[in-house]
C-alpha cells in the first residue's frame, strides 16, 4: 500500500459552544496552555513525518491562516482550501472543497482535539489500510461511537443522531476524529460517495455519514485504541477546562 503523505485537517467552524472564547479567535486558536489546539495538532504531525497538510478555513479564515504560517513557516507545506459558507453547511461540505488531495490517500484530522503526540504516531505506524482512531466511551464524551469486534474491527458506527433513548454506550468506543483512509477506498467508495452527498444538496451533513455507509455495506475499518498518550475533543468551555486538567493539571 502506498504511503498517505497528506493530511487534511477540517477547521472553517466556529465554536459557538466555547461562547465568548470564539468571539476573537476562531475555534482552532483556543489557547490550552502554551500552544492553541491546531498549534498542538500541527506539530504532532510534523514530529511524526507528515509534512503536507491541507487545511479548511472558514471562520476568521485569514487569522487563522496567519497563525499557521507563522508558527511553522517553512516546517509544513500548507494548502488553505476556504469554505466561504462554513455558516450555512457542515464539515462534509469543507471535506468535499478539499477533494482533489485525496486521492492518493490521506490522513483525516477535525481541528478540536488535543492530543499526544504519540497520539497520532499510532495511526501512522499503524499498518491496516482504514483505521479511525478511537477509545473507550466515557460519560462525558460526545458525538459518534462505534462497537468493535474481538479483532479490533469496526461492526458499527452511530452517528449522534442515531443514539436514541436508552442508548447501550457500555461497549462503545468514541471517535477521536482522526482517520486513515487509503487510496483504493477513497477512490472507490469515499470522493464518489462525498460527491454524491453533495451533488444531492446534502451539505449540512457529517462526512462520518459516509463512512457509516461504508460500514454498513461491509467496507472494513480498523478500530485502533491508542495503546499511549491522553486526547480531547474541545466542543465547550468544559471540555476545555478538562483538557487544561488532564494535560497539565491546571484547575481552571
Amino acid at each position: 500500500m502506498k504511503e498517505q503523505k497528506t493530511a487534511i485537517i477540517l477547521a472553517a467552524g466556529r465554536g459557538s459552544r466555547l461562547k465568548e472564547l470564539s468571539l476573537e479567535n476562531p475555534k482552532p486558536m483556543t489557547v490550552v496552555h502554551d500552544d492553541t489546539i491546531i498549534e498542538n495538532l500541527v506539530r504532532a504531525l510534523i514530529t511524526s513525518g507528515i509534512k503536507k497538510i491541507v487545511v479548511v478555513i472558514g471562520y476568521m479564515a485569514d487569522k487563522l491562516q496567519d497563525h499557521l504560517e507563522q508558527k511553522f513557516n517553512s516546517k509544513a507545506d500548507f494548502v488553505f482550501v476556504n469554505n466561504e459558507i462554513f455558516d450555512s453547511t457542515n464539515n462534509i461540505y469543507s471535506l468535499w472543497l478539499a477533494r482533489e488531495y485525496m486521492a492518493n490517500g490521506f490522513y483525516l484530522f477535525e481541528a478540536d482535539v488535543y492530543c499526544d503526540n504519540s497520539i497520532i504516531k499510532q495511526l501512522i505506524d499503524c499498518g491496516d489500510s482504514d483505521i479511525m482512531l478511537v477509545d473507550k466511551y466515557q460519560s462525558q464524551m460526545d458525538g459518534t461511537v462505534v462497537s468493535l469486534d474481538k479483532s479490533g474491527q469496526v461492526l458499527k458506527m452511530f452517528l449522534k443522531k442515531n443514539q436514541v433513548d436508552q442508548f447501550n454506550y457500555g461497549d462503545k468506543f468514541k471517535t477521536i476524529n482522526f482517520y486513515r483512509i487509503s487510496p483504493e477506498f477513497s477512490i472507490n467508495y469515499f470522493l464518489p460517495k462525498l460527491d454524491e452527498h453533495i451533488q444531492g444538496k446534502d451539505v449540512g451533513s457529517y462526512y462520518e455519514q459516509i463512512i457509516k455507509e461504508a460500514v454498513d455495506e461491509g467496507y472494513a475499518f480498523k478500530g485502533l485504541v491508542p495503546s499511549t498518550g491522553k486526547w480531547w475533543e474541545i466542543d465547550t468551555k468544559e471540555d476545555l477546562v478538562h483538557t487544561r486538567k488532564i494535560f497539565y493539571n491546571i484547575e481552571q
